[in-house]
């Protein structure tokens, strides 16, 4: 019995032994290759975050460019619409004068056609004496140089009037442009939130995760630039760990107050609150508690910069702005997806006060 078995597996088929062997040598095979496998998706989630930072950066600082040249357009517009207003109400009151002046000289005419005139024979013949013709005289004089000025009063009236036209002109003008830039690069804000959006959208959980590791680790890097920033507009050495200066909300700094009270409010830009802020946005309402612009990163690096950083001034450079806190600290907003947060005083800042 036992050697027919061993005759029975010897006449095995040899194409399905080769067959078995291959399938346990696969599986074999996937059992070894699987950690590699998951090690490339790893790999492949971490460049993917990686990428996905670079790119949300790099929008974040188109945002923050866009944010100040859509503010500065919007003054600019503004400025120019009052300089327009402006001129516009003297063309008015220009257009008034005249008529007052050709009404005046409209009546001096009437009035010298009813009584035909005075003339230097009349004033002669009429007087009874000398000092009655010199009184004559100098009142005939009188009336022709008043009648004169108002007529160069007119004429220079006139004359402002052209000027003031042209300058309505020009300033409407300036105004259409400017709104035109505010317009675009608003266009283009909104175009790369939607791009900052779809980022987000489109990263999976793990490579989310990841994202937000690699934002820590880039704000622990920041930090540890922030005391030489604060260090170089103080003008000494400094340690952010020893400074004492950090200020608690409540504690009567009304700015510092403000710009607390906004923390985990949204990063929407051209946002100056109540529900959402950009950066200058923020720091323009934490200055004036009133959520209107005051200005842009253009507007505050042209501040007065101080060499003793106090809590409630403003940390700014070209690009990004935010409340000083102390402690190389500041309130600011973030960017698109993080916010209004507290965050390290970031490299190539200054220090300014309004």
């Amino acid at each position: 019995m036992m050697q027919h078995r061993s005759l029975r597996i010897l006449s095995f088929p040899l194409h399905a032994l080769i067959a078995v062997c291959a399938v346990a040598a696969l599986c074999a095979s996937l059992c070894i290759t699987v950690p590699s496998a998951y090690a490339v998706t790893a790999a492949e989630k971490q460049a993917e975050a990686e990428e996905a930072l670079a790119n949300l950066n790099a929008m974040q600082e188109t945002l923050d460019r866009l944010s100040a040249e859509y503010g500065e357009a919007i003054a600019a517009q503004e400025a120019a619409e009052q300089a327009r207003d402006a001129a516009k109400a003297r063309i008015d009151e220009i257009s008034a004068e005249i008529d007052y002046l050709q009404e005046c000289l409209g009546e001096r005419a009437r009035e010298m056609y009813r009584s035909g005139g005075v003339s230097f024979l009349d004033m002669v013949l009429g007087a009874n004496s000398f000092e009655d013709f010199a009184t004559s005289l100098d009142m005939a004089n009188r009336i022709n140089e008043n009648d004169a000025n108002m007529i160069a009063e007119q004429k220079a009236l006139r004359e402002e009037a052209e000027q003031q036209e042209a300058e309505y002109a020009a300033q409407a003008e300036v105004a259409a442009k400017k709104s035109a830039e505010a317009q675009e690069a608003e266009a283009q804000a909104m175009a790369t939130v939607d791009e900052m959006q779809a980022i987000y959208d489109s990263l999976s959980e793990e490579a989310a995760q990841l994202l937000e590791e690699e934002r820590k680790a880039q704000e622990a890097a920041e930090a540890a630039r922030a005391a030489a920033v604060v260090a170089e507009s103080a003008g000494e050495d400094y340690d952010a760990g020893s400074d004492s200066t950090a200020v608690a909300y409540g504690d009567g700094n009304d700015t510092v107050s403000r710009a607390y009270s906004c923390l985990g409010a949204p990063y929407v830009w051209g946002g100056v609150g109540p529900y959402g802020y950009d950066c200058s946005g923020l720091v323009s309402y934490c200055l004036t508690g009133e959520h209107t612009r005051l200005g842009t990163t253009y507007t505050f690096m042209g501040w007065t910069q101080v060499s003793d950083p106090q809590p409630g001034d403003i940390a700014v450079n070209w690009g990004h702005t935010g409340v000083y806190i102390g402690g190389g600290q500041m309130i600011h907003a973030a960017d698109y997806g993080i916010g209004v947060i507290i965050g390290p005083v970031q490299s190539g800042m200054i220090i300014v006060r309004w």
